[in-house]
């Protein structure tokens, strides 16, 4: 077949309707279908212009229809195309306003003329119509023409179809937008806004065909009426029009497979998952480079087929990252990525990406642990800074990838200059606060675990029988007062070492006593970190913080690599 896919290009809402072309929606096409939602983004979206210079409006296709006239039928975009050229049209029915009024008329009158000559069509003196450059569907082009274009209220708005309601709501929506806007009423400022700032700041993707039915296709294909375009979507369009230049049955094969991606995948993870599948066997792309670097390598159909096979077959994988209970886990492993996915990053994603994929199921889960450990260390109670250990996980997955790296130990020799010591661990561990109000889960994780550490047991986080005890309390009483100033309470609370671990019978029962009278609730405890480790006297900021530093010493055996030997 004949390659039907002409261009792709960049391109204002000015290049495109304001260059002499005609845009026509075709009989196929959905009718217009925007409401208050859509049209209060497009609007807030246009007022932040000034500040974000240009706002990206997603893409939109185009059917070549006549080379030599410039008509273009809108296999997508129609919705956004419609709404824009509405914005214009209220833009000119103020200054149709103000021509009445005679404010500023003779210069008013030739801004509307302008106006109307550049975004929506030319005038027939003849016919006192305009012609229009935007021809919308049978069931709204003659509403649009009738009334919008001509600035005619409909005899009974109540009766219109639906769609023609919408289209009328939105005139009346602009139109008021507009009216608020320019309380100074300066038809200069606003022939402005719509022929400068907002017409030259609203940025498309342009994806340009030529032959009839391969237009459908790529319609139905992308199937993202009016949705921006995220970088998944940019890769999308980019693997779809190299596969399309092959024939429409490798076109299918592609939107099976990227089908097949999306169901693992809420489209929101796409690109992660892209940038991290990218990550875990090439050198770190940030996101911003990641369409660029991978349209440089990946060039043909066959490329094309390579990159999704890859992805389809990781997806499930990646999917499963993020749902601890997901079957592909044993029970180690489900414990150690579910507090991976407490501590709120995804570093990791690349690296066990392809340890999982080339390690043995013993090796994949010895990493996981070691992962969690410097994760924890590094970034939960150190907050050191994620792109050096990314740097640093990319350099391991690379040589998992080709090979180099088969097992945990030789892993950890390339991690370690990313494990935090004791000392320094200990040291940040000491100090650190964690409020329960934000982070409440990572609280009890961290106290399961040294509870787990000191006494050898086995306690889940997710255990319900299990819950936080603030010594000082979150709310506490006027007797804590005699411990911790009232301006101060609120610092102390959330202190690591402020915390302990209770059965939640036993702390429904506590309240907000001071802690001499805690202390006999306390022993009743089964956890060793209540009824063996808080044999104080009272509970003050001094005890708090020396509570603290045990904990640490603690924490230092509880997050320790099977790499590093005891001192």
């Amino acid at each position: 077949m004949t390659n039907t896919l002409l261009n792709t290009g960049t391109a204002s809402f000015n290049d495109l309707i304001a260059n002499g072309k005609t845009f026509q929606v075709p009989l196929y096409q959905r009718d217009y279908s925007w409401d208050r939602d859509e049209w209060e983004d497009l609007w807030l979206d246009i007022l932040d212009l000034p500040v974000e210079k240009n706002h990206y409006m997603g893409y939109v296709v185009f059917q070549e229809q006549d080379t030599k006239s410039k008509f273009f039928l809108i296999i997508d975009g129609q919705q956004r195309f419609a709404t824009l050229s509405i914005l214009c049209l209220s833009a000119i029915r103020l200054l149709k306003e103000w021509v009445e009024n005679d404010i500023d008329k003779e210069q008013n009158e030739l801004r509307i003329e302008k106006l109307t000559e550049k975004f929506l069509g030319n005038f027939s003196t003849s016919k006192l119509t305009i012609s229009p450059k935007l021809i919308l569907n049978k069931n709204n082009d003659d509403f649009y023409k009738s009334y919008l274009l001509a600035h005619r209220k409909p005899p009974a708005i109540s009766k219109l179809k639906p769609s023609q309601k919408k289209l009328w709501q939105a005139y009346e929506f602009f139109y008021m937008k507009i009216k608020e806007h320019f309380l100074t009423k300066s038809g200069e400022a606003l022939a402005k806004f719509i022929d400068e700032e907002t017409s030259n700041d609203l940025i498309f993707t342009t994806i340009i065909v030529s032959d009839d039915l391969n237009a459908y296709k790529v319609f139905e294909t992308l199937n993202a009426r009016g949705v921006k375009l995220s970088p998944a979507d940019l890769l999308k369009n980019y693997l779809f029009s190299k596969a399309f230049a092959s024939s429409t049955s490798d076109l299918e094969e592609t939107e099976r497979r990227w089908q097949s991606i999306n169901d693992f995948l809420s489209k929101n993870d796409l690109p992660t998952f892209i940038r991290h599948y990218w990550n875990s066997r090439n050198e770190l792309v940030r996101v911003s480079n990641l369409f660029r670097v991978i349209k440089n390598q990946i060039q043909s159909p066959q490329t094309v087929f390579c990159l999704l096979n890859e992805l389809e077959g990781l997806a499930s994988i990646y999917s499963a990252f993020e749902n601890p209970a997901d079957t592909m886990w044993n029970k180690e492993q489900r414990n150690l990525i579910r507090s991976l996915n407490l501590f709120g990053v995804s570093t990791w994603y690349s690296l066990m990406l392809i340890a999982k994929q080339k390690l043995s199921e013993q090796e994949f889960t010895k990493l996981l642990h070691e992962l969690n450990v410097i994760i924890f260390r590094y970034n939960v109670i150190s907050g050191l800074h994620a792109n050096e250990i990314e740097v640093i996980f990319n350099k391991l997955s690379l040589k998992i990838f080709n090979g180099d790296i088969s097992i945990a130990a030789q892993a950890f020799e390339q991690l370690k200059e990313v494990y935090v010591s004791d000392e320094n661990f200990a040291q940040a561990f000491s100090t650190k606060l964690i409020s329960t109000k934000i982070n409440k889960n990572l609280v009890k994780y961290i106290l399961v675990e040294l509870e787990n550490s000191i006494s050898g047991t086995q306690h889940q986080f997710e255990d319900a029988t299990s819950t936080i005890e603030h010594i000082l309390p979150e709310n506490p009483n006027s007797a804590w007062e005699t411990y911790f100033q009232a301006n101060e309470q609120e610092y102390y609370v959330y202190l690591l070492g402020n915390y302990t671990l209770l059965e939640e019978s036993i702390n429904k029962k506590i309240g907000d006593k001071v802690f001499s009278e805690k202390q006999q609730f306390y022993k009743k405890s089964t956890f060793k970190m209540s009824n063996g480790e808080l044999n104080y006297t009272e509970w003050t900021p001094v005890v708090l913080r020396n509570h603290q530093d045990k904990m640490a010493r603690w924490a230092c055996n509880a997050w320790k690599s099977y790499y590093v030997q005891n001192k």
